[in-house]
Protein backbone atom coordinates (compact mmCIF):
# COMPACT_ATOMS: atom_id res chain seq x y z
CA UNK A 1 0.00 0.00 0.00
CA UNK A 2 1.31 3.44 -0.92
CA UNK A 3 0.07 6.39 1.14
CA UNK A 4 2.32 9.33 0.39
CA UNK A 5 1.09 11.79 3.03
CA UNK A 6 0.81 9.19 5.80
CA UNK A 7 4.26 7.79 5.07
CA UNK A 8 5.68 11.32 5.16
CA UNK A 9 3.87 12.09 8.43
CA UNK A 10 5.32 9.03 10.15
CA UNK A 11 8.82 10.06 9.07
CA UNK A 12 8.38 13.49 10.66
CA UNK A 13 8.89 14.83 14.18
CA UNK A 14 5.92 13.58 16.22
CA UNK A 15 5.77 16.87 18.11
CA UNK A 16 6.13 19.27 15.19
CA UNK A 17 3.78 22.15 15.99
CA UNK A 18 4.68 24.25 12.95
CA UNK A 19 2.24 25.11 10.19
CA UNK A 20 4.06 22.65 7.94
CA UNK A 21 3.57 19.91 10.52
CA UNK A 22 -0.13 20.69 10.84
CA UNK A 23 -0.55 20.67 7.07
CA UNK A 24 1.16 17.28 6.89
CA UNK A 25 -1.30 15.79 9.39
CA UNK A 26 -4.24 17.34 7.52
CA UNK A 27 -3.12 15.78 4.23
CA UNK A 28 -2.47 12.44 5.92
CA UNK A 29 -5.87 12.42 7.59
CA UNK A 30 -7.64 13.39 4.37
CA UNK A 31 -5.83 10.57 2.57
CA UNK A 32 -6.86 8.09 5.26
CA UNK A 33 -10.45 9.33 5.47
CA UNK A 34 -10.89 9.00 1.71
CA UNK A 35 -9.69 5.39 1.89
CA UNK A 36 -12.20 4.42 4.58
CA UNK A 37 -14.97 6.39 2.84
CA UNK A 38 -14.38 4.34 -0.31
CA UNK A 39 -13.76 0.96 1.31
CA UNK A 40 -16.02 0.78 4.38
CA UNK A 41 -19.75 0.80 3.69
CA UNK A 42 -20.91 1.89 7.15
CA UNK A 43 -18.48 4.82 7.28
CA UNK A 44 -19.57 5.83 3.76
CA UNK A 45 -23.27 5.80 4.71
CA UNK A 46 -22.74 7.54 8.06
CA UNK A 47 -20.71 10.39 6.61
CA UNK A 48 -23.15 10.82 3.71
CA UNK A 49 -26.08 10.96 6.12
CA UNK A 50 -24.33 13.60 8.22
CA UNK A 51 -23.32 15.64 5.19
CA UNK A 52 -19.58 15.09 5.43
CA UNK A 53 -17.11 14.20 2.68
CA UNK A 54 -13.31 13.98 3.12
CA UNK A 55 -12.83 16.49 0.29
CA UNK A 56 -14.23 19.10 2.69
CA UNK A 57 -10.91 18.98 4.59
CA UNK A 58 -8.96 21.97 3.26
CA UNK A 59 -7.77 23.65 6.49
CA UNK A 60 -6.83 22.61 10.04
CA UNK A 61 -10.12 23.85 11.50
CA UNK A 62 -12.04 21.60 9.09
CA UNK A 63 -10.88 18.54 11.04
CA UNK A 64 -13.50 19.37 13.67
CA UNK A 65 -16.16 18.70 10.99
CA UNK A 66 -15.36 14.98 10.83
CA UNK A 67 -18.20 12.97 12.44
CA UNK A 68 -17.11 10.68 15.24
CA UNK A 69 -18.00 6.99 15.19
CA UNK A 70 -19.13 5.94 18.67
CA UNK A 71 -16.68 3.62 20.39
CA UNK A 72 -19.46 1.21 21.38
CA UNK A 73 -20.02 0.26 17.76
CA UNK A 74 -16.59 -1.36 17.73
CA UNK A 75 -17.64 -3.53 20.67
CA UNK A 76 -20.72 -4.76 18.83
CA UNK A 77 -19.47 -5.16 15.25
CA UNK A 78 -16.40 -6.38 13.41
CA UNK A 79 -15.30 -3.45 11.27
CA UNK A 80 -12.45 -3.53 8.78
CA UNK A 81 -11.73 -1.68 5.53
CA UNK A 82 -9.57 -4.32 3.85
CA UNK A 83 -10.25 -7.97 2.98
CA UNK A 84 -10.11 -10.18 6.05
CA UNK A 85 -7.21 -12.21 4.62
CA UNK A 86 -5.06 -9.06 4.84
CA UNK A 87 -5.48 -8.87 8.64
CA UNK A 88 -2.30 -10.04 10.39
CA UNK A 89 -3.18 -9.10 13.99
CA UNK A 90 -6.44 -8.65 15.89
CA UNK A 91 -6.25 -6.82 19.22
CA UNK A 92 -8.96 -6.79 21.88
CA UNK A 93 -9.55 -4.43 24.76
CA UNK A 94 -10.72 -6.98 27.34
CA UNK A 95 -9.28 -10.22 28.65
CA UNK A 96 -12.30 -12.00 30.11
CA UNK A 97 -15.98 -11.18 30.05
CA UNK A 98 -17.63 -7.95 29.01
CA UNK A 99 -17.91 -6.56 25.51
CA UNK A 100 -14.65 -6.54 23.61
CA UNK A 101 -13.49 -3.91 21.18
CA UNK A 102 -11.46 -5.40 18.38
CA UNK A 103 -8.90 -3.61 16.27
CA UNK A 104 -7.88 -5.27 13.00
CA UNK A 105 -4.39 -4.55 11.73
CA UNK A 106 -3.03 -5.24 8.26
CA UNK A 107 0.74 -5.53 7.84
CA UNK A 108 0.94 -1.91 6.71
CA UNK A 109 -1.14 -0.58 9.62
CA UNK A 110 0.78 -2.72 12.13
CA UNK A 111 4.09 -1.39 10.82
CA UNK A 112 2.70 2.14 11.09
CA UNK A 113 1.63 1.82 14.73
CA UNK A 114 5.04 0.39 15.66
CA UNK A 115 6.79 3.21 13.83
CA UNK A 116 4.77 6.02 15.40
CA UNK A 117 5.11 4.57 18.91
CA UNK A 118 8.89 4.38 18.52
CA UNK A 119 9.05 7.93 17.16
CA UNK A 120 7.05 9.28 20.11
CA UNK A 121 9.11 7.49 22.75
CA UNK A 122 12.39 8.42 21.05
CA UNK A 123 11.38 12.10 20.98
CA UNK A 124 10.63 11.90 24.70
CA UNK A 125 14.07 10.44 25.44
CA UNK A 126 12.64 7.04 26.31
CA UNK A 127 14.27 4.90 23.61
CA UNK A 128 17.95 3.96 23.52
CA UNK A 129 20.29 1.08 22.75
CA UNK A 130 21.29 0.43 26.38
CA UNK A 131 20.41 -2.95 27.87
CA UNK A 132 17.63 -3.13 30.48
CA UNK A 133 15.81 -5.74 32.53
CA UNK A 134 12.03 -5.46 32.14
CA UNK A 135 9.48 -6.12 34.86
CA UNK A 136 6.04 -5.98 33.23
CA UNK A 137 2.91 -5.74 35.37
CA UNK A 138 0.73 -7.00 32.56
CA UNK A 139 -0.24 -10.17 30.74
CA UNK A 140 2.35 -12.48 29.22
CA UNK A 141 2.02 -11.85 25.45
CA UNK A 142 2.90 -15.48 24.72
CA UNK A 143 -0.57 -16.30 26.06
CA UNK A 144 -2.51 -13.04 25.80
CA UNK A 145 -1.22 -12.17 22.37
CA UNK A 146 -4.48 -10.50 21.33
CA UNK A 147 -4.82 -8.19 24.33
CA UNK A 148 -4.07 -4.53 23.65
CA UNK A 149 -2.19 -4.05 26.93
CA UNK A 150 -0.01 -7.11 26.32
CA UNK A 151 0.77 -5.93 22.79
CA UNK A 152 1.65 -2.44 24.03
CA UNK A 153 4.02 -3.59 26.76
CA UNK A 154 5.74 -6.09 24.48
CA UNK A 155 6.17 -3.29 21.93
CA UNK A 156 7.67 -0.99 24.58
CA UNK A 157 10.34 -3.57 25.44
CA UNK A 158 11.65 -3.25 21.87
CA UNK A 159 12.58 0.42 22.21
CA UNK A 160 15.81 -0.43 24.07
CA UNK A 161 18.27 -3.25 24.37
CA UNK A 162 16.93 -5.90 26.73
CA UNK A 163 18.40 -8.52 29.02
CA UNK A 164 15.58 -10.30 30.87
CA UNK A 165 11.86 -9.67 30.45
CA UNK A 166 9.55 -10.87 33.23
CA UNK A 167 5.74 -10.76 32.96
CA UNK A 168 3.96 -10.72 36.31
CA UNK A 169 0.61 -11.98 34.99
CA UNK A 170 0.80 -15.46 33.52
CA UNK A 171 -1.60 -18.23 32.56
CA UNK A 172 -2.52 -20.91 35.10
CA UNK A 173 -3.33 -24.00 33.07
CA UNK A 174 -5.01 -25.74 36.01
CA UNK A 175 -7.32 -22.81 36.76
CA UNK A 176 -7.68 -21.87 33.09
CA UNK A 177 -7.26 -18.24 34.02
CA UNK A 178 -4.66 -15.52 34.32
CA UNK A 179 -2.80 -15.35 37.62
CA UNK A 180 -0.53 -12.81 39.25
CA UNK A 181 2.63 -14.67 40.22
CA UNK A 182 3.45 -12.69 43.34
CA UNK A 183 6.33 -14.82 44.61
CA UNK A 184 8.17 -14.78 41.26
CA UNK A 185 7.50 -11.07 40.89
CA UNK A 186 9.16 -10.33 44.24
CA UNK A 187 12.10 -12.52 43.24
CA UNK A 188 12.40 -10.58 39.98
CA UNK A 189 12.47 -7.28 41.88
CA UNK A 190 15.39 -8.46 44.01
CA UNK A 191 17.17 -10.16 41.11
CA UNK A 192 17.02 -6.99 39.01
CA UNK A 193 18.13 -4.78 41.93
CA UNK A 194 21.23 -6.97 42.37
CA UNK A 195 22.03 -7.30 38.65
CA UNK A 196 23.85 -4.02 38.06
CA UNK A 197 21.64 -3.52 34.99
CA UNK A 198 18.97 -0.79 35.02
CA UNK A 199 15.33 -1.87 35.16
CA UNK A 200 12.29 -0.74 33.24
CA UNK A 201 8.91 -1.36 34.90
CA UNK A 202 5.81 -1.33 32.71
CA UNK A 203 2.12 -1.82 33.37
CA UNK A 204 -0.79 -1.10 35.67
CA UNK A 205 0.10 1.46 38.40
CA UNK A 206 -2.46 0.14 40.91
CA UNK A 207 -1.02 -3.37 40.63
CA UNK A 208 2.53 -2.08 41.18
CA UNK A 209 1.45 0.07 44.12
CA UNK A 210 -0.35 -2.77 45.89
CA UNK A 211 2.55 -5.20 45.45
CA UNK A 212 5.01 -2.67 46.92
CA UNK A 213 2.69 -2.01 49.84
CA UNK A 214 1.77 -5.65 50.45
CA UNK A 215 5.40 -6.80 50.59
CA UNK A 216 6.79 -3.55 52.02
CA UNK A 217 9.35 -3.37 49.20
CA UNK A 218 12.25 -0.97 49.55
CA UNK A 219 14.88 -1.44 46.82
CA UNK A 220 17.32 0.63 44.83
CA UNK A 221 16.89 -0.15 41.13
CA UNK A 222 19.28 2.64 40.22
CA UNK A 223 19.05 6.15 38.77
CA UNK A 224 19.09 4.83 35.19
CA UNK A 225 15.92 2.80 35.73
CA UNK A 226 12.50 3.82 34.38
CA UNK A 227 8.82 3.32 35.12
CA UNK A 228 6.12 3.63 32.46
CA UNK A 229 2.61 3.06 33.74
CA UNK A 230 -0.54 2.50 31.72
CA UNK A 231 -4.10 1.35 32.27
CA UNK A 232 -4.96 3.78 35.04
CA UNK A 233 -6.41 2.99 38.46
CA UNK A 234 -9.66 1.41 37.27
CA UNK A 235 -11.44 -0.32 40.14
CA UNK A 236 -9.11 1.36 42.65
CA UNK A 237 -10.11 5.00 42.23
CA UNK A 238 -10.52 5.33 46.00
CA UNK A 239 -6.84 4.47 46.46
CA UNK A 240 -5.46 6.45 43.53
CA UNK A 241 -2.52 8.66 44.44
CA UNK A 242 -2.00 12.04 42.73
CA UNK A 243 0.70 11.71 40.09
CA UNK A 244 3.32 13.74 41.96
CA UNK A 245 2.76 11.72 45.16
CA UNK A 246 2.99 8.46 43.24
CA UNK A 247 6.29 9.59 41.70
CA UNK A 248 7.68 10.42 45.14
CA UNK A 249 6.49 7.04 46.45
CA UNK A 250 8.23 5.16 43.62
CA UNK A 251 11.45 7.15 44.05
CA UNK A 252 11.47 6.41 47.78
CA UNK A 253 10.65 2.71 47.45
CA UNK A 254 12.45 1.77 44.22
CA UNK A 255 15.03 4.50 43.63
CA UNK A 256 13.66 5.51 40.21
CA UNK A 257 14.04 9.29 39.63
CA UNK A 258 10.83 11.26 39.15
CA UNK A 259 11.84 12.41 35.67
CA UNK A 260 12.15 8.75 34.62
CA UNK A 261 8.54 8.00 35.56
CA UNK A 262 5.98 8.43 32.79
CA UNK A 263 2.36 7.51 32.30
CA UNK A 264 0.76 6.41 29.02
CA UNK A 265 -2.85 6.65 27.93
CA UNK A 266 -4.14 4.72 24.97
CA UNK A 267 -7.21 2.96 23.57
CA UNK A 268 -7.12 -0.24 21.57
CA UNK A 269 -9.61 1.30 19.11
CA UNK A 270 -7.41 4.36 18.54
CA UNK A 271 -3.85 3.10 18.82
CA UNK A 272 -2.05 6.40 19.46
CA UNK A 273 0.02 6.52 22.68
CA UNK A 274 -0.33 9.72 24.70
CA UNK A 275 2.78 9.79 26.87
CA UNK A 276 3.93 12.00 29.75
CA UNK A 277 6.71 14.50 29.33
CA UNK A 278 9.08 14.82 32.27
CA UNK A 279 6.63 17.29 33.86
CA UNK A 280 3.95 14.63 33.97
CA UNK A 281 1.65 15.86 31.17
CA UNK A 282 0.20 13.63 28.44
CA UNK A 283 1.24 15.17 25.12
CA UNK A 284 -0.85 15.00 21.97
CA UNK A 285 1.49 14.14 19.08
CA UNK A 286 1.12 15.52 15.58
CA UNK A 287 -0.04 12.03 14.60
CA UNK A 288 -3.45 12.76 16.18
CA UNK A 289 -5.99 15.44 17.03
CA UNK A 290 -8.17 15.58 20.14
CA UNK A 291 -11.42 17.54 20.46
CA UNK A 292 -13.97 17.74 23.24
CA UNK A 293 -17.69 17.47 22.50
CA UNK A 294 -20.82 18.40 24.42
CA UNK A 295 -22.56 15.25 25.69
CA UNK A 296 -25.89 16.99 25.00
CA UNK A 297 -25.62 17.80 21.29
CA UNK A 298 -22.07 16.72 20.24
CA UNK A 299 -21.15 20.34 19.49
CA UNK A 300 -17.46 21.28 19.56
CA UNK A 301 -16.33 22.74 22.88
CA UNK A 302 -13.60 25.38 23.30
CA UNK A 303 -10.06 24.29 24.14
CA UNK A 304 -9.80 23.84 27.89
CA UNK A 305 -13.45 22.92 28.41
CA UNK A 306 -14.38 19.45 29.68
CA UNK A 307 -16.36 17.22 27.36
CA UNK A 308 -16.50 13.83 25.64
CA UNK A 309 -13.17 13.05 24.01
CA UNK A 310 -13.11 12.84 20.22
CA UNK A 311 -9.91 11.37 18.72
CA UNK A 312 -8.60 11.57 15.14
CA UNK A 313 -5.69 9.62 13.65
CA UNK A 314 -4.51 8.58 10.19
CA UNK A 315 -2.08 5.64 10.46
CA UNK A 316 -4.62 2.78 10.27
CA UNK A 317 -5.92 1.73 6.87
CA UNK A 318 -7.40 -1.61 7.94
CA UNK A 319 -9.66 -0.44 10.77
CA UNK A 320 -12.22 2.34 10.11
CA UNK A 321 -11.69 4.43 13.25
CA UNK A 322 -10.01 7.57 11.89
CA UNK A 323 -12.55 9.56 13.92
CA UNK A 324 -13.52 8.00 17.25
CA UNK A 325 -16.03 9.43 19.74
CA UNK A 326 -15.47 7.98 23.20
CA UNK A 327 -17.31 7.67 26.50
CA UNK A 328 -14.42 9.33 28.35
CA UNK A 329 -14.48 12.88 29.66
CA UNK A 330 -11.42 15.07 29.25
CA UNK A 331 -10.07 18.41 28.16
CA UNK A 332 -7.20 19.80 26.13
CA UNK A 333 -4.61 22.18 27.60
CA UNK A 334 -1.08 23.49 27.26
CA UNK A 335 2.29 22.51 28.76
CA UNK A 336 5.27 24.79 29.36
CA UNK A 337 7.86 22.08 28.60
CA UNK A 338 10.14 22.25 25.55
CA UNK A 339 7.86 20.04 23.43
CA UNK A 340 5.10 22.61 23.16
CA UNK A 341 1.77 21.69 21.64
CA UNK A 342 -1.40 20.51 23.37
CA UNK A 343 -1.76 18.10 26.25
CA UNK A 344 -4.57 15.80 27.30
CA UNK A 345 -6.28 15.82 30.69
CA UNK A 346 -8.43 12.79 31.55
CA UNK A 347 -11.54 13.53 33.60
CA UNK A 348 -13.17 10.12 34.04
CA UNK A 349 -15.81 8.05 32.30
CA UNK A 350 -19.28 9.15 31.22
CA UNK A 351 -22.26 7.06 32.27
CA UNK A 352 -22.86 4.93 35.33
CA UNK A 353 -22.00 1.39 34.22
CA UNK A 354 -18.63 -0.18 34.90
CA UNK A 355 -16.68 -1.67 32.02
CA UNK A 356 -14.59 -4.67 32.82
CA UNK A 357 -11.41 -4.35 30.81
CA UNK A 358 -7.80 -5.45 31.09
CA UNK A 359 -7.00 -3.25 34.09
CA UNK A 360 -10.07 -4.31 36.08
CA UNK A 361 -9.31 -7.97 35.44
CA UNK A 362 -5.70 -7.45 36.51
CA UNK A 363 -6.77 -5.90 39.81
CA UNK A 364 -8.99 -8.87 40.58
CA UNK A 365 -5.87 -11.03 40.64
CA UNK A 366 -4.72 -9.36 43.85
CA UNK A 367 -7.96 -10.30 45.57
CA UNK A 368 -7.81 -14.02 44.75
Amino acid sequence: MKTLATDALLQSDPFDTSQAGKSLFLESFKENALFHYKHHAFTHRLWNKLGFHPEMLVAEEDLALVPGTMVHLFKEHEFHSVPKDEIVLTLTSSGTGGQKSQQFLSRYSLDNVKKLALNIHRSLGMADSREYNYLCFTYDPQVANDLGTAFTDELLTNFTGKKEVFYAIGWNEEKQDFELNESETIKAFHRFADSGIPTRILGFPALLFEIIEKYNLSLDLGVDSWLQTGGGWKGKADKEIPKHEFRDFITKRLGIPGEHQRDLFGMVEHGIPYVDCEKGNLHIPNYARVFTRSPVDMSLLPVGEKGLLHFLCSYNYSYPAPSLLTTDYGRVGKCDCSLGGNILFLEGRAGVSKHKGCALKALELLRK
